[in-house]
């Protein structure tokens, strides 16, 4: 079993990575341009304008840019709680303000550590966490910048108001966040910090509204990647339970938690027949997220498993492949021996196949993830 490491001396490890190769200016200009890089459903290429150490610089770079965002964090909050796969959380008024979307749990909170006027700026926070667009070019959850409100909100048929009615106008954030603040305003004290927060829930069908919203992206791919729509549902909910600003430490961006330095490089030769990476906004984007996860699974199916020849037994194997690579899937039969692996995975019927991949993968999460994937689908057969 891998030794574990809390989120913050991972972090801090991570920052210590030396960035060699690169001119300060380099560093810069890469990061800056990696930010533009969305033209309508194109992904410019990126490696275009990256420092020539390629992709990992850029990487290193945003693994030292929230290490840094979390000592801000630990002063203010004495926590480090940032934005992960199934947690939305963004900071803004000089960090002294958080929104915590929680899209497993269904439960928001929104708070505040200033200490002068705490229920205005608590307010402040409350509507504007209410009207946060979909948008990825206006929510910025690696500093404390404030959100760019207009469009339609990400929170938008996730959370209705006191009277039930759904929330995309000012004056209806206003005036829900007053009635949160009559109704759900608390304290608590965290070492010598007082936090003021309310915390309210989502509608109880958020998930299905959420599946709802992306359901045609999903079909429109499914059909043109021949993978299956439960599939591709159960692998959205098992990574970012829905959650299309979700984040990792790896970096992985978006619903389907996409790296572009190695699934999202794949998936860009194959759309568009030239090398390119796509980007963290890119990939917030549901309709491109959803379109690169399934490309991927594509790929898995018919270059990296290819060779398996029973379907459910290659879907087994995809959906592993999707979480740790294929090449860890093919080490669980016969380790360095694509060919050998592959005969002893044919020679076994699909029940055998699976169970000897929950027992042997190198992983445990993706032992899990495996059966927790096939058991999601469960739930989307009626969507086939």
């Amino acid at each position: 079993m891998p030794v574990k490491f809390s989120r913050r001396n991972f972090l801090v490890l991570l920052a210590a990575l030396p960035l060699t190769g690169c001119t300060a200016r380099q560093i810069r200009r890469g990061i800056a341009t990696a930010g533009r890089q969305i033209v309508g459903d194109v992904v410019v290429p990126v490696l275009t304008y990256i420092p020539a150490k390629g992709v990992a610089v850029v990487d290193q770079l945003v693994r030292r840019q929230v290490q840094a965002m979390v000592r801000k964090i630990v002063k203010h909050w004495n926590d480090d709680q940032v934005a992960s796969e199934r947690v939305y959380v963004k900071y803004t008024d000089q960090f002294k303000s958080r929104a915590i979307v929680d899209f497993d749990r269904g439960l928001i909170r929104v708070e505040t550590v200033r200490e002068q006027n705490p229920r205005q700026n608590l307010k402040k926070a409350i509507v504007a966490t209410l009207l946060t667009p979909e948008d990825p070019r206006a929510v910025d959850l690696l500093s404390d910048r404030a959100v760019t409100i207009g469009g339609r909100p990400f929170l938008y048929r996730l959370v209705v108001d006191q009277d039930g009615e759904e929330i995309s106008e000012t004056r209806q954030a206003e005036r829900y966040a007053d009635y949160l603040l009559r109704t759900a305003h608390q304290r608590e004290k965290v070492g010598r910090i007082i936090r003021h927060f309310v915390s309210f829930a989502m509608v109880r069908e958020h998930r299905g509204n959420q599946r709802l919203r992306f359901h045609n992206y999903v079909l429109v791919n499914a059909r043109r990647f021949n993978q299956p729509v439960p599939l591709i549902f159960a692998i959205i909910e098992a990574e970012s339970s829905f959650n299309p600003f979700a984040m990792s430490h790896v970096p992985a961006y978006g619903l389907m938690q996409i790296v572009p330095a190695s699934a999202g490089r794949d998936v860009h030769q194959l759309l568009y027949n030239r090398p390119g990476t796509p980007t963290r906004d890119y990939l917030f984007i549901p309709a491109n997220n959803i379109q690169m996860g399934v490309a991927y699974l594509h790929i898995l199916n018919t270059r990296y498993l290819q060779g398996v020849t029973h379907p459910l037994s290659r879907q087994y194997c995809v959906i592993a492949g999707y979480n740790t690579g294929s090449g860890n899937v093919l080490a669980a039969f016969y380790r360095n021996n694509r060919t050998k692996a592959l005969k002893r995975i044919n020679r076994l019927p699909p029940r055998e196949v699976y169970s000897h991949l929950v027992r042997n993968l190198p992983f445990q999460e993706t032992r899990d993830y495996l059966s927790k994937v096939v058991r999601l689908m469960n739930n989307y057969q009626n969507l086939a």
